[in-house]
C-alpha cells in the first residue's frame, strides 16, 4: 500500500495485496493454472478452455491488481480496474475491522446481510490506525475488532 498525497478531509491510498502475500500469489497463480489445464483435459476444447482462464483470472483480480481508496467529503470510493465504486459515509452506523481492512455496515449491529450491503475497505496493517482514526471521525462509532 502506497499513501497517497492528502488534504486533512482526504484520506487516500492504495492496497496491492500479492505485494506482501508473494507466496500465496505464486500458489494461486499455480491453482489457476492447474484448473485450466483440468478444463483442457476435461472439456477438450479449446474455446472452453479459454473460458476458464477467463473466468479464473477474473476471480482472483482483485488479489493481483491494484485498488485505490479514497475517503473525502464524507463519501468512500473505491476505484480499480474494473470501475470505480462511491457510496456517501452517511448510510454507514457501524465499523468492522480486522487486520486486512474494515466494513463499513449500514446496520447497527453485525448481521449475516454486511456482506451484501457493506462495503469492504483494504488496508496494509501499517495503515490501520490512521484509517480507522480518520473512519470513527466520519461514521461517529468505534470499530469492532
Amino acid at each position: 500500500m502506497t499513501p497517497e498525497p492528502e488534504s486533512p478531509e482526504t484520506l487516500e491510498w492504495t492496497c496491492h495485496p500479492v505485494r506482501h502475500r508473494p507466496v500465496t500469489g505464486i500458489l494461486v497463480g499455480g491453482l489457476v493454472v492447474l484448473l485450466v489445464v483440468g478444463a483442457q483435459l476435461s472439456f477438450g476444447d479449446r474455446v472452453l478452455t479459454e473460458i476458464s482462464l477467463i473466468v479464473q483470472s477474473l476471480s482472483v483480480s482483485p488479489f493481483y491488481l491494484p485498488t485505490r481508496y479514497r475517503i473525502a467529503d464524507d463519501k468512500a470510493s473505491i476505484r480499480s480496474i474494473f470501475g470505480r465504486k462511491e457510496k456517501s459515509l452517511k448510510l454507514y452506523r457501524r465499523l468492522a475491522a480486522d487486520h486486512r481492512g474494515v466494513l463499513l455496515s449500514p446496520f447497527d449491529r453485525p448481521s449475516r446481510l454486511d456482506r451484501f450491503h457493506g462495503l469492504n475497505l483494504r488496508f496494509d496493517s501499517a495503515d490501520k490506525e490512521r484509517v480507522l482514526e480518520f473512519l470513527q471521525s466520519r461514521v461517529g462509532t468505534s470499530p469492532d475488532s
